[in-house]
């Protein structure tokens, strides 16, 4: 054998040898292991189901109380894990190995969330009511990012032009509570000035700030037993699952 055949043959062999290796780098290569609480929403039925089960009972309480009603009434929803599904966000910091807000604007700009479940049927049925029905999401994604967040509600089948889409001011969001925001939608003030006033007939959220304000002449560890009992549940409140974060982590800072 003569050396350039030689040669010819080491260079094929290490090729051989190193593609084979790197292959089988590859195949071995372990998948992200997700924590069980998001492998549930991303994976189950049962979460699903629930979500469903929410809006159909939310339709049939808003059905109820607006029958035979003549003024203009609102339905309030929050964005996020209630109105669009984040979860594939929750795997990329994962898959990171990062925090929130690692990404987050990125995430908020590719306007690519899907809707959760039961949601559209929900919004449909309150836009089929008549003149006097009216959709309101309030949000604490910034309103730097207002115009990706109404491009991906409308990409998801959930916004109409004369929708209320109100974010977190940018610079004062300490002050720009969810109950300003709901009181401007009722009042018609505010950043909803000019558009009437609405009769607040349902909120559906995944955090209790959604609904109403943290009380703040209780300690968070009475919570439980304060919020079981209100009367709102099932009527004028509607809480979806959302067992990824919330405020229940930092066992509801008192405010």
């Amino acid at each position: 054998m003569n050396i350039k055949n030689y040669v010819a043959i080491l260079v094929i062999s290490f090729s051989v040898l190193f593609g084979c290796h790197s292959t089988r780098t590859q195949i071995e290569t372990p998948a992200p292991i997700y924590p069980v609480e998001l492998k549930w929403v991303r994976q189950s039925v049962e979460y699903e189901a629930i979500c469903i089960e929410v809006y159909r009972q939310a339709w049939q309480s808003v059905k109820a109380q607006t029958s035979g009603l003549n003024e203009d009434w609102v339905v309030i929803l929050d964005v996020d894990e209630t109105a669009l599904d984040n979860s594939r966000y929750q795997e990329i910091l994962y898959e990171k190995n990062e925090r929130f807000p690692f990404y987050w604007d990125g995430w908020v700009l590719e306007e690519n969330c899907p809707p959760v479940p039961g949601v559209k049927a929900f919004i449909d049925s309150v836009r089929s009511s008549g003149k006097h029905a009216h959709v309101a999401f309030i949000t604490n994604r910034k309103a730097k990012r207002e115009a990706a967040t109404r491009n991906n509600l409308r990409k998801a089948g959930l916004w109409q032009d004369d929708d209320i889409l109100l974010c977190q001011n940018n610079t004062n969001e300490r002050r720009d509570t969810k109950t300003i925001r709901r009181k401007e939608v009722q009042t018609g003030t505010g950043r909803c000035d000019g558009l009437g006033e609405k009769h607040i007939i349902t909120l559906i959220g995944d955090q209790l700030g959604d609904m109403t304000p943290y009380p703040t002449d209780i300690p968070p560890d009475k919570y439980r037993e304060y919020f079981r009992k209100l009367p709102e549940w099932g009527v004028k409140y509607f809480m979806l699952p959302n067992p990824m974060y919330g405020s229940w982590m930092r066992n509801y800072p008192h405010h």
